[in-house]
């Protein structure tokens, strides 16, 4: 990535409209971070032709993402050029003394052929036909798989002159030595008088499967955002007292995304999901009170697609396997018999996970439209008489229609 000190992309748009403003109120914009508008997510540019851009206020340094596909060059404090090297896509990074973090904004260069092609077409925002709102339809697939396998032994002996036991035999409440029956695992006890036995035994698998699909409609170039959740109150400690202050963290399903409609047949997207729950396994203890972890599956990328086409923005595979074996050294090595001086775990448990997203270029349905039928419409109004209620109801209100698929 090459840097280069230069003026911003907000160029663009500030160019049309400084030019027309009077002289006055250009100087007045001049080092105001408020005139600062919203930077054009996408800029075009052709092969071998430059584009000179403007800001309202002066750049402090510019990072072009592929030098290859393009190049700026400084032309005063306040503007730069744009040139188009070779075909293809680059992102161009901008900061102001106005804010730490840069402003983006993808750079198209098209290649000389297909700039004589399409230098009669309209763009997205002169084509009165082209939708200008884009659908986008993520979908997080989760599939959880575990497996735990346990097999133990404890043996008790108790003479006049000899003693001998398995670990954890001592009851805490009582402090006497016996066997413990295990509420987890599947009990089989044997002996009796001085010596006894128990095996303790159990094998546990387990399946879980997330699916969730939350879709959001935004205007192109305009960014949108959604969220399906909650908020958990987490407690501060303020410092140099004992007072606490709650403040909130939010969980669910968050969706950010920025689409921008290029041309008819490709969608550019910038997109972020998360997926969080509350994980009280690894909660924390502040001044007594039990604050949840939160367990989080996030990704944030930008991607190219057309119409109606899918990506799989991001995918996990995790497995994890762990075994544990304690034995009486030298008698649980023993074949056969040793089996009854050692214990034995053994557990497995794989993740996989998918997040994919579909836009889709969308328009509104025209007025006095027959809308599609609203979740749970037909069960609205459901109020069953005695007699349906009694002998017809069979509780499967899944199949009826109207509900969401």
């Amino acid at each position: 990535m090459s840097h280069r000190y230069a003026p911003s992309l907000a160029q663009m748009a500030w160019a049309v409209l400084l030019t027309c403003l009077p002289a006055g109120i250009v100087l007045a914009a001049q080092g105001n971070c408020s005139a600062l508008g919203q930077l054009p997510a996408v800029l075009e540019v052709g092969e071998g032709l430059q584009q000179e851009l403007q800001s309202p206020v002066a750049i402090t340094r510019l990072a072009i993402g592929d030098p290859k596909i393009a190049d700026v060059r400084v032309n005063g404090d306040r503007h730069f050029l744009l040139t188009g090297v070779a075909s293809g896509a680059t992102s161009l990074m901008v900061w102001t003394a106005c804010a730490s973090a840069p402003r983006q904004s993808m750079v198209f260069v098209k290649g000389k052929a297909t700039s004589a092609l399409t230098s009669l077409s309209l763009s997205p925002s002169q084509d009165p036909l082209l939708p200008s709102q884009v659908q986008t339809d993520i979908r997080f697939v989760e599939v959880s798989r575990s497996k735990l396998k346990e097999a133990s032994t404890r043996l008790l002996g108790n003479g006049s002159n000899f003693f001998f036991g398995s670990p954890n035999l001592l009851s805490p409440s009582e402090g006497v030595f016996k066997l413990p029956v295990s509420a987890d695992s599947f009990n089989i006890g044997f002996g009796g008088g001085r010596v006894k036995a128990m095996i303790n035994a159990l094998e546990r698998s387990g399946f879980a499967y997330t699916l969730a699909r939350p879709s959001l409609v935004a205007m192109s170039g305009q960014s949108a955002s959604f969220l399906a959740g909650g908020e958990v109150p987490v407690p501060v400690p303020s410092a140099g007292s004992d007072s606490i202050s709650i403040e909130y963290k939010e969980f669910g399903i968050r969706l950010t995304l920025t689409p921008t409609v290029i041309d008819r047949n490709r969608i550019s997207l910038k997109v972020a999901p998360e997926v969080s729950e509350l994980d009280y396994s690894n909660a924390v203890q502040i001044q007594g009170i039990q604050v949840p972890a939160l367990t989080v599956r996030r990704t944030d990328t930008s991607v190219s697609l057309a119409d109606g086409e899918s990506f799989v923005i991001s995918g996990l595979i995790s497995t994890n396997n762990r075994s544990t074996i304690n034995k009486f050294p030298g008698l649980g090595d023993i074949p056969i018999l040793g089996a009854f001086f050692r214990d034995a775990t053994t557990s497995r448990e794989e993740k996989e996970l998918l997040m994919i997203v579909t836009p889709h270029l969308v328009q509104p349905l025209a007025a006095n439209a027959q809308l599609p039928s609203l979740p749970g419409e037909k069960l609205r109004n459901y109020d069953p008489n005695w007699y349906r209620l009694f002998f017809l109801e069979n509780g499967h209100f899944d199949r009826s229609s109207g509900l969401s698929q």
